[in-house]
């Protein structure tokens, strides 16, 4: 009978325990989501270096910035920041929020700021064109001094993610006298501390936000983010740890449809959405006020010739391609100014709206462009410059980007129907990126237009990012697609470059509009790169794990892919989505 009464007894107790284990491991939640990164060795720790172990839109969550621009209405609402704005001298002045703690125990104080801001100066910030000085008037505010007021200038300041003085505090301090002597690249001490800065590989990641990276959890598969006590909005986030998954849509698919990943923003085929929503998960459909276009190398012949630039506007039915590549959420650029077509009505006058060529899908007049300069067809129709060589030309494209691909594919179908040859190639996304910063392609697809409210950004896309600059220092090291900024159009002659910075500088919106006039006209007729449509998010997320916002909740105009304003880190941050359980 004891050894009955024992048994039973230590049936109980394991009951109890197995209870309670189940109990406390559901008390820990986890937000699953995903992005594609590098491991190590290649990924690193560095965040101002190229193939940082950088994670999208979840940087925000360990690097958030001062405030958040909200798409909806114009305003900012402040993160790091508690209160901001400009001075009585018209200097830019950050008071910032107080008791935080970095995730080694360091206190965030003003002097992370002034960290952040002045090592970006050594790899070309934009906010330097219109300030001189970053300092710490105390350990809770920042003072910005201005030397060109701009409307872009909140922005540039308020969006910027901070990153620790206890990692990058000497290089900013090394970058102090060089600020105030004007030092750029060509100067020597200048040139040595940007490659000292890019070669150096911090040991351990560090945050300020809520979550700080864990450098045990860093696999092929998965990275975890844990908590950081310390860190803004610790006791507001309704999630114990952040996963995210690594991969690209291939990759991710499974993921999604078995709900070990819960939001994920890659670029879904349309049988795939179409899977998702009939298992139930929601689609999210915010604007990315970007998209893919065609970049062409200008050094290739007869690539650099406006007509033939026009004529594969003419020839790609863009509907179609959008469609195919993306369903309802590949919506075809419509004015083809350079930028999304939603920031038109509002920047652009009414005259220069009524002159864009919107390049209609239309072959016949594709064909009098190039029968203009010249061209022929050979017996088997294949078209021929006027030198008899054919419009042969390889198209580079990142293979693991569904959409992108499929937009090449697509494209690559409707040139070769009218004549053209052009061969894919797929590239692994990292190096294809790569490939177009170092002018080693003829044809590739990249984004047109970047999620900002203010034009001049879109611009610098072709003009700058892509034409040599690359987005960080060292990435572009062989001139892009070395198109020459000086152009010509109806409009006149403009250097587009200096435009684009132009438009952003100042407080007089109109004349800041009728520079983005010019801008926009300039590009529309020459079109440096040919957009094709603009990826509206398919992004599935799972309310049966996640309680999120609705669908019409005026967060989600808020662009979707970017960490500064994208939606999903912000309303992880504020605790708006929680567990579904916990709703």
């Amino acid at each position: 009978m004891q050894t009955k009464r024992s048994f039973a007894l230590i049936l109980v107790l394991l009951t109890l325990l197995l209870t309670f284990g189940a109990a406390s491991a559901q008390t820990e939640t986890a937000f699953n989501g995903a992005w594609p990164y590098s491991v190590p060795p290649t990924g690193h720790y560095n965040m101002y270096a190229t193939n940082s172990l950088a994670l999208g839109i979840y940087e925000q969550v360990m690097f958030p910035g001062l405030a958040i621009y909200h798409w909806a209405d114009g305003t900012y609402e402040g993160l790091l920041a508690d209160k901001f704005g400009y001075d009585a001298d018209n200097n830019y002045v950050v008071t910032l929020k107080s008791g935080l703690k970095w995730a080694d125990g360091t206190p965030f104080t003003a002097q992370d700021v002034v960290t952040t801001f002045n090592t970006w100066y050594l790899l070309g910030r934009q906010v330097w064109k219109s300030i001189s000085k970053v300092e710490a008037v105390d350990d809770v505010t920042v003072k910005f001094t201005v030397t060109a007021p701009s409307s872009l200038l909140e922005r540039l300041i308020l969006t910027e993610r901070i990153r620790p003085t206890s990692v990058y505090g000497t290089f900013a301090d090394r970058a102090a006298p060089l600020i105030a002597s004007g030092a750029t690249t060509g100067d020597a001490t200048f040139d040595a501390l940007v490659s000292e800065l890019t070669d150096f590989r911090p040991d351990k990641p560090q945050s300020i936000g809520p979550y700080v990276l864990d450098p045990a959890s860093v696999s092929d598969t998965s990275i975890t983010l844990v908590k950081n006590p310390g860190g803004l909005d610790a006791d507001t986030v309704k999630f114990d740890k952040v996963v995210v998954w690594n991969g690209e849509t291939e990759v991710v698919t499974p993921l999604v449809a078995n709900a070990d990943v819960w939001y994920a923003t890659h670029g879904f085929p349309p049988a795939t959405e179409k899977s998702f929503v009939d298992a139930g998960i929601d689609i999210v459909r915010g604007p990315g006020y970007s998209g893919p276009a065609i970049y062409v190398n200008y050094t290739v012949h007869p690539l650099d010739k406006v007509e033939v630039r026009q004529a594969i506007a003419y020839v790609i039915n863009r509907e179609q391609n959008g469609f195919v590549s993306l369903g309802d959420s590949g919506v075809a650029v419509d004015d083809m100014s350079g930028m999304s077509d939603a920031l038109d009505a509002s920047w652009l006058s009414s005259d220069v709206m009524g002159k864009l060529n919107h390049y209609d899908n239309d072959p016949d007049k594709a064909t009098a462009l190039l029968t203009g300069i010249g061209f022929t067809k050979d017996a088997d129709g294949h078209w021929l410059d006027d030198a008899g060589k054919p419009l042969a030309f390889e198209l580079k494209f990142p293979a693991e980007f569904a959409d992108w691909s499929a937009a090449a594919e697509n494209a690559i179908e409707q040139l070769n129907a009218f004549g053209f040859q052009i061969t894919g190639s797929a590239v692994t996304f990292q190096q294809q990126a790569q490939d177009v910063y170092d002018g080693n392609f003829q044809m590739a697809i990249r984004n047109w237009g970047t999620s900002s409210p203010f034009p001049g950004e879109s611009y610098l896309q072709p003009y700058n990012v892509y034409n040599g600059q690359g987005v960080l220092a060292g990435e572009g090291k062989g001139g892009g697609m070395h198109f020459d900024v000086n152009v010509t159009y109806s409009g006149g002659t403009l250097n587009v470059y200096d435009a684009a910075i132009k438009s952003e500088q100042g407080l007089d919106v109109d004349a800041q509009k009728a520079i983005v006039d010019q801008l926009a006209l300039s590009f529309n007729e020459l079109l440096p790169a040919i957009p094709l449509w603009e990826r509206h998010g398919n992004n599935p997320l799972n309310r049966k794990f996640l309680s999120a916002p609705a669908a019409d909740d005026p967060i989600y105009i808020n662009p979707w892919g970017t960490a500064s304003d994208g939606f999903i880190p912000y309303l992880i941050l504020t605790g708006k989505i929680s567990p579904a359980a916990a709703s």
